[in-house]
């Protein structure tokens, strides 16, 4: 028999995209809107616009206010959707004294959400009261950090414009999720007679969606938003943020699957540090096809 050629090849790793699928997705496309805020002359270019949005709620309520009114009457008027970065929230909120405001929310996704995740498994039972107090202390600093940023992209079109100040918030878990509690920001725009669909949307929020995922690329410059960074602040609230030390990716040896062993929730990653494949110069067995290298190395705490 003739001999087979005997050769390994490495897969190329795939890209990491939002782990999230998205309830709605649409194309994105620039649109004119006005800044909330007592002077509704400011207009703001640079702001991102979902279709889907548009579709949700603008076409049926052709204002706000129309929102309200159905709000009002127990119709839940809301649109949840992404525009490639993290999970988005636009809805009328009715406070107990009868007011009523239209969130703009932004929840955490990409690589925070997987440090946000492990952390809470390591926090366990007795710590989560501090993890839910450090997180929101940390995404209040961090969001600090990130407005600048944002608010100077809009300047570029927009030379006075101001971002809104989101402020952190924290949801119960969701229904079929991991079990954590939902975190993020949020600004809450004020409903009047005269107020359009366009005063309720801050560019600076909307954008603030691409920082909290990791896959466009567009904010990798940024220091405050690379893993390591984003553990220490955490860390720095009490948060028990762990990240590897060979791959650097968020990990957590108290998941109830895999107790005791550093795993990941990136499903590329799992339990496993680094490719899995030998070395360029580690020799082939004659016979079999298979060496302990095949198994990669495990995760280790940095």
């Amino acid at each position: 028999m003739a001999q087979m050629a005997k050769g390994r090849a490495t897969m190329p790793k795939k890209r990491k995209k939002n782990p999230k699928s998205p309830r709605k997705q649409a194309p994105a496309r620039s649109v004119s809107a006005r800044r909330p805020g007592p002077e509704p002359e400011g207009r703001v270019v640079r702001v991102v616009e979902n279709t889907g949005l548009r579709g949700s709620l603008a076409e049926r309520y052709p204002a706000p206010l129309d929102g309200v009114k159905a709000a009002r009457t127990g119709e839940p008027v809301e649109w949840i959707g992404s525009i490639e970065g993290s999970m988005m929230r636009h809805r009328i909120v009715l406070a107990d004294d009868g007011t009523a405001a239209l969130e703009q929310a932004v929840f955490v996704g990409g690589c925070l959400e997987q440090v946000l995740l492990c952390a809470w498994h390591q926090a366990g039972e007795p710590g989560r009261d501090q993890f839910e107090a450090g997180v929101l202390t940390a995404l209040d600093d961090l969001h600090t950090t990130l407005r600048p940023i944002l608010e100077a992209e809009v300047r570029d079109v927009c030379p006075d414009y101001n971002a809104a100040v989101l402020r952190s918030f924290r949801e119960e878990p969701e229904r079929h999720g991991a079990g954590m509690p939902l975190f993020g920001w949020r600004v809450l725009h004020p409903v009047g007679p005269e107020t359009t669909w366009d005063d309720t949307v801050d560019a600076a929020a909307w954008n603030s969606s691409l920082t909290m995922s990791s896959w466009p690329d567009h904010y990798d410059h940024v220091p405050a938003l690379q893993p390591a960074r984003l553990a220490r602040l955490l860390r720095d609230h009490g948060v028990p943020a762990v990240l590897c030390a060979g791959c650097g990716a968020p990990i957590t040896d108290r998941h109830p699957r895999w107790t005791g062993i550093w795993t990941t929730p990136d499903s590329e990653s799992g339990p496993v540090c680094g490719d899995r494949h030998a070395g360029p110069d580690a020799p082939d067995p004659v016979l079999g096809m298979f060496t302990d290298e095949e198994f990669g190395e495990p995760h280790r705490p940095a």
